[in-house]
């Protein structure tokens, strides 16, 4: 179950949120809750069976203007869900839930996916299930993809964004927890995750890489056939 809640509402169980955080995250609760509290929704993911929490995203959907067309931005943070529940396409689910919303708010916008990740967990997604991303190991960035990155980028982290770097330097009050998301020695079997140990080699310490996905019909397409073949794999009743 994915219930979406503004982050000002009161019944947001706040309690049961740090208590999640911690088992990924190594962090100051008033740090962590004050830059949730500070994106317009949270995203809450419940097991069917008991109702515990087990995921979370904060996200926020805004629109901008870069060299004179019109953009609709879905930024997505603090993405955590327990290991038993991925490859079941809940974190597809909410964001084809989002598009929809942005697409009918602002339908003559392009919609972009804009995030950071200090998990190769996050960065995989964008491979995972999209045709068009960027950062990537096997294409360079067009031009106007990156004036657009660095323009989202110098607005939501201000000085902490290292654009020759494509990454957010780290702020000293989060990091993974050493057995969240461990990179192992694997890298000539998954070049995507290569890569990321080498776009950001200073993601244990809490470094971001930011990510930008244009959401675009071919990626839509992409996404929809590639989460419903995750389904047909999935072991049945769950």
């Amino acid at each position: 179950m994915i219930e979406v809640l503004e982050t000002a509402d009161p019944a947001i169980p706040w309690d049961e949120i740090w208590a999640l955080i911690q088992r990924f995250y190594e962090a100051e609760r008033e740090y962590v809750e004050g830059l949730i509290r500070h994106h317009g929704s949270i995203a809450l993911y419940r097991a069917a069976d008991d109702g515990r929490l087990v995921g979370l995203t904060a996200l926020d959907v805004y629109p901008t203007e870069f060299e004179g067309r019109k953009v609709a931005v879905i930024f997505t943070s603090h993405v955590m869900l327990e290991q038993a529940f991925r490859g079941h396409n809940l974190l597809q689910r909410l964001g084809w839930r989002t598009f929809v919303r942005t697409r009918l708010r602002y339908p003559f916008h392009m919609i972009y996916w804009f995030f950071d990740s200090f998990s190769y967990k996050s960065y995989l997604l964008l491979p995972r299930n999209f045709r068009d991303f960027w950062p990537r190991r096997d294409r360079e960035m067009p031009a106007w993809e990156r004036g657009l990155m660095n323009h989202l980028a110098v607005q939501m982290y201000r000085d902490a964004w290292q654009p020759e770097l494509g990454i957010v330097r780290r702020t000293g009050h989060k990091r993974l927890r050493p057995e969240t998301a461990p990179l192992r020695a694997d890298y000539d079997r998954d070049p995507d995750l290569a890569f990321y140990a080498r776009a950001n080699p200073g993601h244990a310490e809490g470094d971001m890489l930011v990510c930008l996905c244009p959401l675009t019909f071919l990626n839509l397409v992409t996404l929809g056939m590639r989460a419903r073949r995750r389904a047909r794999r999935a072991p049945k009743g769950e």
